[in-house]
């Protein structure tokens, strides 16, 4: 399907249901040219990968059932066009998420409508660092115990890090987390956390739970804070933490239409309108929020096949 005729199926794309828009046919067709036009070719493997797993990250959560197919579409094409996937696991690099936005309506008023994104993870924003050629290389990130030799310094411009593992350590008290990052030129680098920045994030993850609630005096951080040994931030948790706020002193990376960092509020450096080829709303205002997303990981189950059945390529597009 050629682009331009995509780019007339606008109103047929938003009847659909979201979750029928990856397996859609002319989407697939879409994504599959549209990734070989970018990175060459394998587009028909990442359309079939991708596919799956945008369609399950939309019917686990009911959250995302309210979506607009058009915003599912979007983060669609930015996953193609980054070439990231969102398989799930312990260093996922990306996650599909939902938000409301304020939009114009067409009587002059204004109306809020859910839309899905692309979240970047750390480890997603690492891989494209390396394409972009800011960096080389990381190390896997290590936590530091009491009783471990630690010491970080900066010394005209470089920095410097000693580190020596006592295998008596206390391992209920982790007292900081670093990464060395290679640059492309071979200079050494080093993302470091400390327990003074874990408590703040601590502290605003419990405020942000306790918005809203009746019963503020019960909410509480996140469970992973305090859920290692002797009640310590568990130790994959503060690596995950150390991996997504570790390139904070870096150029900003483009990202697309349907893509933040997790890292950071995204600037909205947008990728060429000729991949969309659709006309889209730039003027929308997105209500500010910090909130770190609502944990669905039990899921919620949907059959597609009790909703409307999705479109077919009958020519009509």
């Amino acid at each position: 399907m050629s682009v331009n005729k995509f780019a007339a199926t606008v109103s047929k794309l938003q009847t659909m249901k979201p979750w029928e828009v990856p397996t859609n046919i002319d989407v697939h067709n879409h994504i599959v040219a549209l990734y070989n036009q970018v990175h060459g070719e394998g587009g028909e493997a990442f359309a079939e990968r991708e596919s799956r797993f945008l369609s399950r990250a939309i019917i686990d959560d009911r959250n995302k059932w309210v979506a607009t197919p058009l915003s599912v579409f979007l983060a669609y094409v930015d996953l193609a066009v980054k070439d990231l996937t969102l398989e799930p696991g312990a260093q996922a690099m990306c996650y599909l998420l939902t938000r409301s936005f304020q939009a114009p309506g067409g009587d002059g008023k204004d109306y809020w409508e859910t839309r899905c994104y692309i979240s970047i993870t750390g480890y997603g924003e690492i891989l494209l660092r390396q394409r972009a050629g800011q960096i080389r290389h990381c190390d896997t990130p290590t936590i530091v115990y009491q009783g471990d030799e630690f010491s970080y310094i900066e010394r005209n411009g470089r920095k410097e890090v000693t580190y020596g593992l006592n295998i008596n350590h206390n391992a209920a008290n982790p007292i900081a987390c670093f990464m060395k990052i290679t640059r492309l030129d071979g200079t050494v680098d080093y993302a470091i956390i400390l327990p003074e920045a874990w408590a703040r994030l601590e502290d605003f993850s419990l405020k942000q739970n306790a918005r809203g609630r009746k019963d503020k005096d019960h909410a509480k951080a996140n469970d992973l804070y305090s859920s290692g040994i002797g009640g310590s931030i568990d130790p994959g948790f503060l690596i995950a933490k150390c991996v997504k706020h570790a390139f904070k002193g870096y150029p900003k990376l483009p990202i697309g239409k349907g893509m933040v960092m997790e890292a950071d509020l995204p600037e909205k450096e947008q990728i060429p309108e000729d991949y969309y080829n659709i006309a889209t709303n730039d003027d929308a205002k997105e209500p500010e929020s910090f909130a770190e997303p609502a944990d669905h990981s039990e899921g919620v189950t949907v059959n597609p096949s009790e909703q409307d059945s999705p479109a077919t390529d009958d020519g009509t597009w």
